[in-house]
């Protein structure tokens, strides 16, 4: 990969800017400890799951268990709160099909999980059981066993913590707001699930809050390059590159190998204005597809075209549906003839 040359103008930085935050991939959502578990298509095969005081009837019996609405956790927020939580979860809710294998016959993860929570019931082991129905995608499952959780001991700072995080990651960070206060102020502060308020309050665009939870985070925890990355991020949400690159170079200090760091420390470095230490970072971060597409945007705005047109295409072959990079690489390429014919692209 050849070396930046040329410069871009003052004038064209904040239109270039705009782009790079419109299409990079940002990273500072999640604990490091913690993986997003990502919603699967919904397979013909799979239907509304049981309860774990149903398990040995839907191992032994292979019969499909219609959805359940959650009840009202005590201290859970306010009836229109809970309203609004119905709806989001009949919504998404699975149709019962009969004749058709359970989910807790066909997953063995699901199935143990389901078995432990039965034999040993606690908060701990129905968290468990919550976080496979999340794996699976069946969010209004993972919704009513963390509410079993919080009837059993209530005032879980855990089990809500929880909560605000599947909200989050279903892109409703609106409805786990509570929730994660909640868990913030029965865990008296707790680094952790203090990081995951600052996570709901940046979902929301709340980015000013957010970085004080997740300052709070780091003055709790100087260890936790989750907190430095995640201030990282934020900082570039408030348009303080120095400030982020700072955070994040704190904590590629703790974790040299945290991919998510050195992203936002392209990012940070892409809004400052520095395109070949942005793409730098980028190249650190891995030869992960998303790494790939960040490089072509900072290459793409240093002008050159050539370069950006190869790393938008390499991202497109690894992911034959991301129609963006496809997109990108079309017109990086066009861009790249326009200028080897010194001509002007309409």
């Amino acid at each position: 990969m050849s070396v930046f040359k040329g410069s871009v103008s003052r004038a064209g930085r904040p239109a270039l800017w705009l782009a790079l935050t419109a299409t990079v991939s940002a990273c500072g959502a999640h604990r490091h400890t913690e993986t997003r578990l990502e919603r699967p298509e919904t397979s013909p095969t799979h239907t509304a799951a049981a309860t774990p005081a149903d398990v040995a009837t839907s191992i032994a019996g292979g019969s499909s268990a219609k959805a359940e609405v959650p009840t009202v956790a005590g201290g859970n927020g306010s009836l229109e709160t809970f309203m609004t939580k119905v709806r989001e979860l009949s919504a998404r809710a699975r149709p019962e099909k009969s004749n058709a294998q359970t989910i807790e016959m066909s997953d063995p993860r699901l199935r143990a999980a389901l078995i432990a929570s039965t034999a040993a019931p606690s908060p701990e082991s129905l968290r468990a059981v919550a976080a496979e129905y999340l794996r699976l995608g069946v969010l209004d499952r993972a919704h009513g066993i963390l509410e079993q959780a919080l009837r059993m001991r209530p005032g879980d700072p855990l089990t809500y913590d929880a909560m605000a995080r599947l909200w989050r990651d279903e892109g409703l960070p609106n409805l786990g707001l509570g929730d994660a206060y909640r868990a913030v102020h029965y865990s008296r502060g707790s680094a952790a699930i203090r990081n995951t308020l600052g996570t709901v309050l940046q979902a929301l665009g709340r980015n000013q809050e957010a970085v004080a939870e997740f300052k709070a985070v780091v003055a709790k925890q100087p260890d936790a390059a989750y907190g430095w990355n995640n201030l990282c991020y934020a900082s570039i949400a408030n348009g303080k590159p120095a400030e982020a690159t700072e955070a994040c170079r704190h904590a590629l200090r703790l974790a040299p190998d945290f991919a998510a760091a050195q992203n936002n420390l392209g990012l940070a470095r892409a809004q400052a204005g520095d395109y070949a230490g942005a793409a730098e970072a980028f190249r650190m971060a891995g030869s992960s597809p998303r790494a790939d597409f960040n490089i072509g945007l900072a290459q793409a705005a240093t002008g050159q075209y050539a370069e950006a047109a190869s790393a938008f295409e390499r991202a497109h072959r690894a992911v034959p549906q991301w129609h963006d990079a496809a997109l990108r690489a079309w017109q990086a390429e066009r861009a790249s003839r326009a200028a080897t014919e010194g001509s002007v692209i309409e």
